[in-house]
């Protein structure tokens, strides 16, 4: 195949959107150009202008997405060559789009090893169950090898990243702007319309209806700045009781030179990396993004010179499996015709 046509753009785009995506925005757009080449552009209305004001999580979501479109053309034999365009912030493209890469196909791929596990993975945000031994052994090999991991286990270094998420996250909760972004991506309701679509919903956040409309109720009011000042602020948002389940946390950093592009295509693959041995992931970005707390990390579990802090996540086995809640195909792709 020397063209990639409409439709097997759409099929391809619904493949590579079961990439993660911060808060489940799915940013990522398609588009095919003049000459055949696919291209990878960011919906600037899914930008979390907030939480993420330099916009480098958005560029990692989009990042993700593009593994996920490689991974989707090499299930097809083709192989592709890409140009990062996120350095070059080309914003005339279309109007409300970043054009953030260019593919070319070039010569014949096979499947990626990782590919088997695209649908595997899944975020779990509550307790973990206990991994058996041999998982543990295989997830400690493989986070030695690795030349992006970090992995922190045993009680005192889970007690210690769990206490540290836990103050992270009071600190960026008590930021009104911040809590009111995060609630326009939770999904509360099942009647919310777009619940089974994007965002946070009940099921994503291991809520019931009752806790998700007191959730809903106190994040988005004053309430949680009253109860904060009663001193009730660190209760509303701990998460280290579920957080010293996890078999362990694992740093995932990179290069500080590389592109958000590039180090989201390898985020991705960390994730599939250890779905492989039967875990399910649960993001503290927080401990990233809040320089005190990447500090605090880079002091207990220092990171190769040079390299940056991505995410951390808690990871372990799961009681069950959580759906992925994604918009449609016909919204993921572009018609390519510049505004």
């Amino acid at each position: 195949m020397s063209r990639i046509d409409a439709a097997t753009l759409a099929d391809l785009a619904a493949e590579a959107n079961l990439a993660p995506s911060v808060h489940n925005t799915q940013p990522a757009r398609w588009a095919l150009d003049g000459d055949g080449r696919i291209l990878l552009a960011a919906d600037l209305s899914r930008h979390l202008g907030i939480g993420d004001p330099t916009g480098r999580d958005m560029a990692l979501s989009c990042g993700t997405a593009l593994e996920g479109m490689v991974m989707a053309l090499a299930a097809h034999g083709l192989g592709v060559a890409i140009e990062d365009l996120w350095a070059d912030n080309i914003l005339d493209w279309r109007r409300g789009y970043r054009l953030s890469a260019r593919l070319t196909l070039a010569g014949d791929a096979k499947p990626h090893e990782l590919s088997g596990w695209i649908t595997r993975r899944f975020t779990w945000r509550a307790r973990f169950l206990a991994a058996a031994p041999e998982q543990v052994t295989r997830l400690e090999h493989w986070a030695a090898e690795a030349a992006d991991v970090k992995l922190a286990s045993g009680h005192e270094d889970l007690a210690f990243v769990a206490r540290l998420n836990d103050h992270a996250s009071l600190s960026i909760m008590r930021e009104r702007a911040f809590r009111d972004e995060l609630v326009a991506w939770m999904r509360l309701s099942p009647s919310h319309p777009t619940y089974a679509l994007d965002g946070l919903n009940l099921a994503a956040l291991q809520m019931g209806r009752l806790e998700g409309a007191l959730a809903g109720h106190v994040l988005a009011s004053p309430l949680f700045d009253i109860a904060d000042r009663l001193g009730l602020g660190r209760a509303l948002v701990a998460e280290a009781a579920k957080s010293m389940t996890a078999t362990a946390c694992l740093l995932f950093h990179r290069p500080e030179s590389e592109s958000p592009i590039a180090s989201g295509r390898a985020f991705y693959r960390f994730w599939l990396g250890f779905t492989r041995f039967g875990f399910a992931g649960w993001p503290m970005a927080v401990l990233a993004d809040r320089p005190d707390a990447t500090e605090a990390l880079q002091q207990r579990f220092p990171l190769p010179p040079g390299h940056r802090l991505i995410n951390v996540l808690r990871v372990g086995p799961a009681p069950s499996t959580v759906p992925k809640y994604r918009i449609p195909v016909q919204d993921l792709v572009l018609d390519g015709k510049p505004a």
